[in-house]
């Protein structure tokens, strides 16, 4: 397996991951056993050869993706972080309703000026957990609209995808019709 200064592709992707979610950078050096400008390189050169790898394979992209989804891999995998893992994440968003329900939520509350994050912190969820949830219903929906499947089961679940969203759509469109985003409103001219 290939390595950058001793650090596997898994385990810079999982770094960077950990970051992304929150991890002080000096636990993810503790756990790469790596000092600051060592790490600094390392993931120069990886952020680097990525471009050329995803060139060669696009599958890297996929499991560069992946990595962010689960950073609790490799080196990681027993790391102590607030990192949310995604089988805790999807207990909280269990289906595609409930899915579909918090996305409508932050996306109609950001029309009115309202932090999508913490909409999310509502949830028990982080960014990085979100994140992780969304990649896992994207592939469910790629899996209900793939071309192998019959006309009829395409359709009935194009139905059913476009149903449910539309209802939370509606819904959280009626909860925020009477407010306002006053993002200058603390401005004095």
């Amino acid at each position: 397996m290939e390595t950058i200064n001793g650090i596997t592709f898994e385990d810079w992707a999982c770094a960077c991951a950990n970051l992304a979610a929150g991890m002080p950078e000096n636990e993810v050096l503790n756990v790469l056993g790596i000092e600051l400008p060592v790490w600094q390189k390392t993931s120069d050169e990886w952020s680097a050869k990525l471009g050329d790898m995803m060139a060669q394979d696009m599958s890297i992209a996929t499991k560069y993706g992946e990595y962010f989804t689960n950073p609790k891999q490799g080196k990681f995998a027993r790391a102590n972080s607030n990192t949310m893992l995604l089988a805790d994440a999807l207990a909280i968003v269990s289906d595609f309703d409930t899915y579909q329900k918090i996305f409508w939520q932050m996306s109609k509350g950001a029309e009115v000026g309202i932090d999508g994050i913490q909409i999310l912190q509502t949830y028990g969820l982080t960014l990085q957990s979100w994140s992780s949830v969304g990649q896992h219903y994207s592939q469910l929906q790629q899996q209900m609209m793939d071309e192998n499947l019959s006309p009829e089961e395409l359709k009935r679940n194009y139905d059913a995808l476009t149903q449910t969203s539309e209802k939370w759509q509606n819904h959280w469109g009626q909860h925020y019709k009477d407010s306002k985003a006053d993002l200058a409103g603390d401005i004095d001219f």
